[in-house]
C-alpha cells in the first residue's frame, strides 16, 4: 500500500483506543509507526541492486516482528513527541504497536504479498483485495 494509507490506518487504530486528551499524539504515533515498516527499502547494496526487493516486505512486515518494530519506534518517537505531551513510555509503545500492527496486514491485502510468518516461512501472503494505491479505501479512513 501507499504510505498515506498505511499511516492513516495506523493513526485511526491508535486514536480509536486512546484517551480523549491523547487523541492527537496517539494519531501521530500511530501514523508514523504505521509507515515505519517500509523503511526496509533502505536496505541496499552496491553489489546487488535487487537486494532491497528481497528484504522489502520481509522481516519488518512479519507478525512476529511487531513487538520489536514498535519498540524501536517508541524509543525514537517517545522522546521526540510523546514525552513532551505527558505520555508514559508504556502508552507510547501501545500507540506505536497499534499503528505498526496494521501495516503488514494491509500490505497482505495487495497482490504483491507479504512474508507474514517470517522467519518460519518465506511464503508471501497476497489476498489481492485492495489496490496498491486505492483512494476508495484511503479517503473514507482519512475523513
Amino acid at each position: 500500500m501507499d504510505p498515506l494509507s498505511q499511516g492513516v490506518l495506523g493513526a485511526s487504530l491508535s486514536q480509536s483506543l486512546s484517551r480523549k486528551q491523547h487523541i492527537v499524539v496517539a494519531g501521530i504515533l500511530g501514523l508514523l509507526a504505521g509507515m515505519s515498516p517500509d523503511l526496509d527499502v533502505l536496505i541496499r547494496s552496491h553489489d546487488d541492486p535487487l537486494l532491497f526487493l528481497e528484504f522489502h516486505r520481509q522481516f519488518t512486515h512479519s507478525l512476529f516482528f511487531i513487538p520489536i518494530g514498535s519498540l524501536i519506534c517508541s524509543w525514537v518517537l517517545h522522546p521526540l513527541i510523546a514525552k513532551r505531551r505527558g505520555l508514559s513510555f508504556k502508552q507510547s509503545w501501545l500507540y506505536c504497536t497499534l499503528g505498526y500492527s496494521t501495516h503488514a496486514l494491509l500490505d497482505s491485502c495487495t497482490s504483491y504479498g507479504t512474508q507474514l510468518l517470517w522467519p518460519f516461512t518465506n511464503e508471501r501472503y497476497a489476498w489481492s483485495t485492495v489496490s496498491v494505491i486505492d483512494p476508495i479505501y484511503t479517503l473514507p479512513i482519512l475523513i
